[in-house]
Formats: structure tokens, sequence, C-alpha cells
């Protein structure tokens, strides 16, 4: 972006680095910015549930969602309730995420808007 026009003449003008910071690459850089970070909580959340629930994760006195679903498999032949209990939480943190990040693309993104 340093070398784009608008910023090349806003240098010309006599424009100084925090003005040319703040009002014009920090709009252009926050919106991909906060998607990228959105979707990849959705990532990083499925990583540590699954290094969790091998042993390779949190210790197990820490919470985390891989260990309780360990535990759950540990007696699913007795009752699934505590698989479905430990895995729906993570779906829906997941979905939510990827939702949010498809939204904030949406919104950021100015090819998809129609009000033009």
């Amino acid at each position: 972006m340093r070398n784009s026009e608008f910023i090349l003449a806003e240098k010309a003008m006599g424009a100084s680095t925090f003005r040319i910071l703040g009002l014009h690459i920090l709009p252009n850089v926050l919106g991909p910015l906060l998607i990228l970070a959105s979707m990849d909580v959705p990532m990083v959340i499925a990583t540590e549930a699954g290094l969790s629930f091998l042993g390779m994760g949190v210790r197990p006195p820490a919470p985390s969602w891989g260990t309780i679903l360990n535990d759950g498999y540990n007696f699913i032949r007795n009752s699934p309730w505590p698989v479905i209990a430990g895995s729906v939480p993570i779906i829906l943190v997941t979905l939510g995420f990827t939702f949010f990040g498809e939204a904030l693309r949406d919104i950021f993104d100015p090819k998809l808007r129609r009000d033009l």
C-alpha cells in the first residue's frame, strides 16, 4: 500500500506520516485484518481441541474442549451424551466465528456492495 497512488499523492501534498497512517492506511488495512482474525479463530479452536483430545494440548486440570471430549469418549459405550454435550459448543462457536467473518467480509468488501 505504500506505493499506492493516493499515498504518493498525500506525500506530494506534504502530509505527515501519522496523517497518512491514520487516515489512509489504517482504515484500508483494518477490515481485512479483522476478517482474517475472525476466520482464524475456528481453526485455532479446532487445533487446540484436537491436540487436547489426543493428550498433547492443555494439561488436564485446566479446562479444554478436547479434554472434555476425551473424557466423554472414554464413557461412550455407557452414554453418548458427554460426547454430544462436549462437541456441540465447539460446533456452535466455530460456526459463529465463521459467520461473523463472512458478515465482516460482506461489510468491508466494497466490491460486494450494491448501494453504489
